[in-house]
C-alpha cells in the first residue's frame, strides 16, 4: 500500500457525507447528523483528516484507516492540545473527525462490512469557547457606509437590515424580493450559489427598510443582482472604510454588521413581546446553563417560568430562521444575540 493510500482513504470518507445544495434543516428533521452542508466545513473536515491520517500513520504505523482506533484519536487531540492549539480549534478538529469516521461507516455499509468507530461517543473538549460582542453599533455602521460606493453601501444595507452574509448579499437576486399585502419579503427557494449551504431562506423585510429596499430594485430584472459585485471587493471595501472612519474592524468584517442585525432584532421582538428585560434575563441564564451541559430548560419550576422561556426559545429560534441558522441552536445564540 503506497504512502498516499490512507490520505486517499479520507478524501473518499468525505465525498461519502458531501451534502452541499442539500438542505441542513431537512437533514435534521430527518435525524441525519455528521453531513457536511459547506465547501468551507468540506476544507475543514478535508484538512483534519488528512492531518491526522498522516500523524497516525507517521507515530503509529497506521497504513489504513480501518486501523485507527479510540486510543489514536486521544493521543492525536492531546498532542494538538500540547502544541498550544485552542479549545475553539481543537472542537472543529473533533467535528471534522466524526465527519470522517461518519464517512467511513457508509462505505463501510455500502461494501458489506463491519463499521469502524475511533471516535468517542463523548467530545474529549467540552468547555465552551469564549465569546464576544463581534456586532458594530448603529452608529459604527453609519460611519463606515459614509466611506463606500453606492454598490458596497446596498451590500452593506442588506448585511445590517436582513442579516445576510456577504457572499448572500452579493449573489441574492431581485427575483428573490416578493412584495404582498403585509409588505416585502425574501423568498429563496433554491439557495445554491447563494445561501449556506444552499438552503432556503424566508423573511419579512423589516418596515423600516422597505424604502431603500425598493431603491436598490428600482432599476433590477428579476435575474438582476441587487449587488453586482464580488464578495471579496465588498469586504476589502468594509475594511478599509471602516478604517477611514477610524474604526477597527477586526473581528467584525462584513460579519459584524449581521450580528447587530441580530442583536436588535432579538431586543426588538422581546419589546414586542412584552417580555424586554425578563427576555434577556432568561436568554443568558438559558447560555449558562447550556455552557454547564445543562438541559436548556433546566429548573424552571413555575409555570411563569415556563412560559417565558417558550416565548424566549420561539425569538431565538424566528431570528436564527431569518438569518439562516437552524432551530434549537443556543450555542449560536450565545454568539449572535447574548447581550
Amino acid at each position: 500500500m503506497s504512502k498516499s493510500s490512507i490520505v486517499r482513504q479520507v478524501k473518499t470518507a468525505v465525498e461519502s457525507v458531501d451534502r452541499i445544495g442539500q438542505s441542513k434543516r431537512d437533514a435534521r428533521m430527518k435525524n441525519e447528523r455528521h453531513f457536511i452542508h459547506s465547501k468551507k466545513q468540506k476544507r475543514e473536515t478535508l484538512s483534519a483528516g488528512q492531518n491526522f491520517a498522516k500523524w497516525a500513520r507517521e507515530t503509529h504505523g497506521v497504513k489504513n484507516l480501518h486501523e485507527l482506533n479510540e486510543s489514536h484519536y486521544k493521543a492525536y487531540i492531546e498532542f494538538k492540545q500540547q502544541q498550544g492549539v485552542s479549545d475553539g480549534h481543537l472542537k472543529n478538529i473533533e467535528t471534522g473527525l466524526k465527519h470522517i469516521e461518519h464517512g467511513m461507516q457508509l462505505k463501510a455499509k455500502q461494501f458489506g462490512k463491519e463499521a469502524t468507530q475511533f471516535t468517542p461517543d463523548k467530545r474529549m473538549i467540552t468547555s465552551a469557547p469564549t465569546t464576544r460582542n463581534r456586532a458594530y453599533t448603529h452608529e459604527q455602521y453609519e460611519k463606515i457606509r459614509e466611506q463606500l460606493s453606492p454598490n458596497s453601501q446596498a451590500g452593506v444595507d442588506l448585511m445590517r437590515n436582513m442579516g445576510l452574509r456577504v457572499n448572500e448579499a452579493v449573489n441574492v437576486r431581485a427575483e428573490h424580493f416578493q412584495k404582498t399585502e403585509k409588505g416585502w419579503r425574501l423568498n429563496i427557494q433554491n439557495g445554491q450559489g447563494i445561501t449556506k449551504g444552499g438552503r432556503y431562506r424566508y423573511a419579512d423585510v423589516p418596515k423600516d427598510f422597505e424604502n431603500r429596499l425598493e431603491s436598490i430594485l428600482s432599476d433590477k430584472n428579476p435575474n438582476d443582482r441587487l449587488v453586482p459585485i464580488q464578495k471579496d471587493t465588498l469586504r476589502e471595501s468594509v475594511q478599509n472604510g471602516a478604517l477611514k472612519a477610524g474604526i477597527n474592524p477586526n473581528g467584525k468584517g462584513t460579519h459584524g454588521f449581521r450580528h447587530l442585525y441580530a442583536r436588535e432584532r432579538v431586543d426588538q421582538l422581546f419589546q414586542e413581546r412584552g417580555i424586554g428585560e425578563e427576555g434577556k434575563t432568561m436568554l443568558e441564564r438559558v447560555i449558562e446553563h447550556k455552557d454547564k451541559g445543562r438541559s436548556a430548560d433546566y429548573a424552571l419550576h413555575t409555570e411563569k417560568q415556563q412560559r417565558l422561556f417558550a416565548d424566549v426559545q420561539d425569538v431565538v429560534d424566528k431570528v436564527h430562521s431569518e438569518i439562516g441558522h437552524g432551530r434549537g441552536r443556543w450555542d449560536l445564540a450565545k454568539i449572535y444575540m447574548r447581550g
